[in-house]
């Protein structure tokens, strides 16, 4: 889940201006997990913000940065260092949940993850964010929301992969299509 703080932080680092963040609200409180916060800040970024600027907002935002799929991932990259990018991509579907990334014809990488259903949505895919279980239905999100999870897999990506990732786009979600298309989101290679 988006924390605003971290947030916050990145905004001023990407130096956004004061004039624009003194109009969300940075001290709403997140305890126990609650979407609604970060929902509203949201919000006020897809009023406020680029696109782009958006993007370079969320690709830095990711829950589950540690643990056993980090750890995999470091092996990964120091086990295959060396190789190039097209023969890497292939073999990261051998660490959980990682999936295999589509390299672009113009050099990017697609991820796509699909065919997760916990109920969420009546589509063929929903949301794996366990803060969007709490949101209560009807409900829709930005695509900004999903930032998150490609900061999720950005972050897990460049240390199995060793290079640095931009996100470029939020290309769906069962988010914002009743669960009828998965999570899928591009990068370009830097």
């Amino acid at each position: 889940m988006p924390n605003i703080k971290k947030m916050k932080e990145t905004m001023v680092s990407l130096n956004i201006p004061p004039e624009i963040m003194e109009q969300m609200d940075w001290d709403a409180d997140q305890t126990g997990n609650v979407p609604y916060p970060a929902l509203a800040v949201i919000e006020k970024m897809d009023e406020l913000l680029t696109a782009e600027q958006r993007l370079a907002v969320m690709e830095r935002e990711g829950c589950c940065k540690g643990g056993k799929r980090d750890k995999d991932c470091k092996a990964f990259g120091k086990e295959h260092a060396g190789k190039p990018l097209a023969e890497k991509l292939p073999l990261l579907s051998n660490i959980e949940y990682m999936m295999t990334p589509r390299l672009n014809g113009d050099g990017t990488l697609t991820v796509t993850w699909g065919g997760h259903q916990n109920g969420v949505h009546t589509g063929k895919t929903t949301c794996s964010c366990g803060a969007v279980k709490k949101i209560k239905q009807p409900f829709t999100i930005s695509p900004t929301w999903c930032g998150c999870c490609a900061g999720h897999f950005r972050h897990h990506y460049q240390n199995a992969l060793k290079v640095k990732l931009r996100l470029k786009e939020i290309n769906s979600s069962p988010l914002n299509t009743n669960g009828e298309e998965p999570c899928s989101f591009t990068f370009e290679v830097e």
